[in-house]
């Protein structure tokens, strides 16, 4: 869940450009997190309000576009926090990206299987079947032994 609405960042951008007081000054009054405001006016000069809307949904990144944001960050003169602020992403997403391509080339930007792996073997019913009926086999013989 995010913690400021469009709106509310709509409205301290606004307060900014009208009153002239400083964006550290507005970050201090409302309880922002340091550079909360400057992130926020990137994206609203670079995108406009759309930039500032509220994602309800979580993104997955092909390793395709990983690869087009590092290329563009090593290949142009730009910071991190540019290329991040007009893709509207973060900027550690960014930096995870490039240290991934760095230590292990593109193989290490595929995405990876969540959860940990299955401690038993995927079986069939056959298998099970078959398994079973050796183990009852078994009993049986060793019941028969036993009389």
């Amino acid at each position: 869940m995010t913690k400021y609405t469009q709106k509310f960042k709509l409205d301290l951008i606004q307060e900014y450009l009208d009153t002239g007081c400083s964006q550290r000054c507005l970050e201090n009054k409302y309880s922002l997190p340091k550079d909360t405001l400057k992130k926020w006016w990137t994206v609203y000069n670079l995108k406009g309000p759309e930039g500032l809307k509220l994602r309800h949904f979580k993104r997955k990144f092909t390793v395709d576009f990983k690869l087009r944001m590092i290329n563009y960050y090593l290949n142009n003169d730009v910071s991190i926090s540019k290329v991040a602020a007009s893709h509207i992403l973060l900027c550690s997403q960014i930096s995870i990206w490039l240290k991934l391509f760095m230590e292990g080339g593109s193989e290490a930007l595929k995405p990876k299987k969540k959860g940990r792996p299955s401690k038993m073997s995927k079986m069939t019913k056959k298998d099970a079947r078959k398994i079973l009926k050796k183990e009852s086999d078994g009993i049986a013989a060793l019941k028969s032994e036993l009389r």
